[in-house]
């Protein structure tokens, strides 16, 4: 089974210098191709990748794109039967078993379309509002999936490809819950699930510098109105160092 690791990134030569590494690790052990879809980085991202061995997909466009086209972008020269989408600086717990397991679920499971993992912070950074934020978080995605609707945060999918295509991929005109909207329009074909065996670990950033009550109006905020206006509510999708 081949992989395509799609990364979303505009000047992320700091996150990419620390998980990159990751992957290039498994080289030997899983077939797989490291994909950069850049959105015009400015800051050495792209000639970093390239050293690291990733391919690079560089945004041509002159107008700003939303995560989902840079996501689209990378996935329309993937030739991985399966698709893991994961942003710049998320790390993965524990690399080698998290794609053993992603073999092993794919191939037992003909009718799965896609999976999402646990997401957390490393415990190494990790507050007690982080660990009770991300762990209701992830209850919830749980529970979504379990019942047949489909959910899951973006910093890390896992989507069988030929389903990604039927179902257009992500919706390039939301700035925001592009993710969830996704997962739902997948749970339609075929069935989706939280694996809790797996985990990453995101950058916290955004978090530190926002707050916890800020990032989770915004969430609430753009699911609800993504599912009643199909429209985020979210303008534009600031970046946070």
């Amino acid at each position: 089974m081949q992989f395509s690791i799609i990364i979303p990134a505009k000047n992320e030569i700091k996150n990419l210098q620390a998980t990159l590494p990751q992957h290039e690790k498994l080289r030997g052990d899983f077939d797989f191709e490291v994909i950069v879809a850049d959105g015009a980085s400015t800051d050495g991202t792209i000639e970093f990748a390239q050293g690291a061995g990733a391919r690079v997909e560089a945004k041509t466009k002159k107008e700003r794109e939303t995560i989902g086209e840079g996501r689209n972008r990378g996935a329309a020269v993937a030739r991985g039967e399966v698709l893991v989408f994961i942003d710049a600086g998320v790390r993965i717990k524990n690399p080698k078993e998290f794609f053993e397991t992603i073999v092993q679920l794919f191939k037992d499971n003909p009718s799965l379309v896609a999976a999402v993992p646990r997401v957390g912070i490393h415990p190494s950074e990790a507050t007690t509002a982080d660990t009770l934020v991300h762990g209701a978080v992830n209850a919830i995605i749980h529970f979504f999936n379990a019942v047949g609707l489909g959910a899951g945060k973006g910093e890390t999918q896992i989507i069988r490809r030929e389903a990604f295509k039927k179902v257009g991929g992500y919706n390039e005109r939301l700035v925001a819950a592009e993710d969830n909207d996704l997962m739902r329009r997948l749970a339609r074909m075929g069935t989706t699930r939280f694996v809790s065996s797996l985990q990453v670990y995101d950058n916290p950033s955004r978090y530190r510098k926002l707050g916890y009550p800020h990032v989770i109006g915004l969430w609430i905020l753009n699911q609800l109105s993504v599912l009643f206006t199909g429209r985020s509510y979210s303008k534009e999708w600031k970046r946070v160092d």
